[in-house]
Order: C-alpha cells, then structure tokens, then sequence
C-alpha cells in the first residue's frame, strides 16, 4: 500500500462567546467542540455525506458512540452538523483539542502506512454483519463465521482475537490473512479517523500532535 497522506480535520476547543471563531475553524475543514457552560458541550463539524462509508465527521460522531446528528438551522453555525458530547466523553474531546493544539490551521496532513501500523488490528472488537457472513461463504471460508474464529457475545457475531488480542488473521509482516474477503468493519475503517488515531495511541504509543506525556 505504501505512505499515503490523509488530511484529517483538527479539532479546537472554543467557548461559547467565540462561536465565530469556531464557525471559520469549521468551515475550514475543522471540528469545534463549543463549551456552552462546564458541564455542556457541543460538536460542530461539517456536515458528514453520509453517501461515504469513510467520512471523517461521520466516524467522529461514531467515536463518541452517537450515530445521528443535526443540522443547525440558524446563527453563525448555520448549516454545520452538530452532536451534544455525552458528559462521559467530555474528556475525550478536551484530549483531542489538546492533542491537536499544537496543530496549525483547520486541517492537517499524516502520513499513514497501514503495513507499518496494524493499531487497528489490534485489541479491536469487529462485528460481522450478514454480507459478512455470506462473504465468507462465497469465498470459501463459512468456518470464519463460527469457533474458533468467531462467537456470540451480547447478541451480537464478533471474530475472536489472538490471546495476544491481536485479531487472528493479523500476519506478523501485518497482512491480513483474509484481506480478498475481510468483514466490512475492517475494509470501511477510514485512516486518520479518530478512531485509527486512537489506536495508534493506544497500541502503537504514535501520536498525531501532542502526546499525552507532554501535555
């Protein structure tokens, strides 16, 4: 695959008296998480097209476990998309704009090589869904569906990781075993998403701005 560089929105921190500012930011490309008091806050970021599975303002909604938004309909964030930050992800979102605080402009570019990576590959529940299922019967492979390859769990069909939690088709030269026929959570999951930065934190220790240990 090689280095590819994605440009990802940056995310600031903004009160709610600097609304204009977080409304340019946003038009840029940016993601504002506008403070409407200590205790409230709020996402605005572009409007995701929802046509494309690897948009980044939809997986940012999707990391703070929300899958709808809203449209504003007045004011100076006319037009922008917007989610309430549940309180228990207040601090994910402060860690984001302090990552990225040492970022210029409302977007910027990483240079990302998924065969250098695998983060995602890594401690990361995949649910299969029924394309899925028939994807691996179509390709020959109905065993990946079932044990020990795959299991129930709250109602819901996910692969079984390694005991080193990473997943089981992950080859150490981080190919995947089943790449022709992967589940769709795997070849959907967009780079540079919130959530693969998450993961390269996470599990690689590589952060895209400032890392925790130097905030």
């Amino acid at each position: 695959m090689g280095s590819q560089v994605v440009t990802r929105p940056v995310v600031r921190s903004f009160k709610v008296a600097y609304v204009a500012e977080a409304a340019r930011h946003v038009r840029g490309g940016g993601h504002a998480v506008v403070w409407e008091s200590d205790s409230r806050a709020r996402l605005v970021l572009p409007k995701p097209n929802d046509a494309d599975p690897g948009d980044l303002a939809q997986w940012s909604i999707l990391d703070l476990g929300k899958s709808r938004y809203r449209t504003i309909k007045e004011g100076p964030l006319t037009g922008f998309a917007t989610i309430m930050v549940p309180r228990d992800c207040h601090e994910i979102v402060r860690r984001r704009a302090e990552r990225d605080s040492i970022l210029e402009g409302p977007t910027h570019g990483v240079a990302l090589d998924c065969l250098e990576c695998g983060a995602c590959c890594r401690d990361n529940q995949v649910q299969l869904f029924d394309d899925d299922v028939a994807r691996f019967k179509e390709g020959g492979r109905a065993d990946l569906a079932k044990p020990p390859f795959a299991r129930r769990t709250d109602g819901k069909l996910v692969l079984v990781l390694a005991k080193s939690k990473d997943c089981q088709h992950l080859a150490s030269d981080n190919k995947c075993g089943i790449y022709a026929i992967r589940p769709d959570a795997c070849s959907q999951f967009p780079m540079a998403s919130e959530c693969c930065l998450y993961a390269r934190e996470e599990e690689l220790g590589v952060t895209d701005g400032l890392a925790a240990a130097d905030a």
